[in-house]
């Protein structure tokens, strides 16, 4: 962990920011908007990458294009000590997004995306069927979202500074 404070600067979230936005941009121009050259730009990727903390390049799907307009998250209150295992007898099935296990009144959330109200109905029960350490649910429907263009270790004013 210390390797990787001492070599992040504000210079390398830039980076993490630009690819955040777009994992393709080529390194050239990720050197030329860092003022760096496009070697300096792949060799922090490259020590980034060896140090864990860029994991993977991935694709960002639209979930609603997709014909899954609707994104839930559902708050679980399971049986005293038992949210991991409903954790990880939800984390895979179909909808499901990523589950959560938190603090708090609720155990976790899972977030998930459905076709319909009937869909998200039906998988409510499904999982209470899959899950007896399940006591109650409580779904929220997403109307908006807004997430931070780039990245959540940066404001918009560091982004951008030259």
């Amino acid at each position: 962990m210390k390797k990787v404070k001492e070599f992040v600067d504000l210079s390398t979230l830039r980076l993490l920011s630009m690819l955040y936005q777009d994992s393709r941009t080529p390194y050239r121009k990720l050197g030329r908007r860092l003022g760096v050259t496009a070697v300096t730009c792949y060799n922090k990727v490259m020590k980034l990458r060896r140090l864990g903390v860029i994991r993977r390049y991935s694709i960002e799907v639209d979930a609603a294009k997709l014909g899954y307009p609707i994104k839930a998250l559902i708050e679980i209150k399971a049986s005293k000590g038992l949210s991991s295992v409903v954790a990880e007898k939800t984390f895979k099935i179909k909808h499901v997004v990523r589950v959560y296990e938190i603090t708090g009144e609720k155990d976790a959330i899972i977030e998930a995306y459905f076709r319909s109200i009937d869909d998200l109905n039906q998988f409510l029960k499904d999982i209470r069927n899959l899950c007896p350490e399940i006591l109650e649910t409580v779904t929220h429907i997403v109307l908006n979202m807004r997430e931070n263009p780039h990245g959540w270790w940066l404001d918009a004013k560091e982004a951008e500074q030259p």
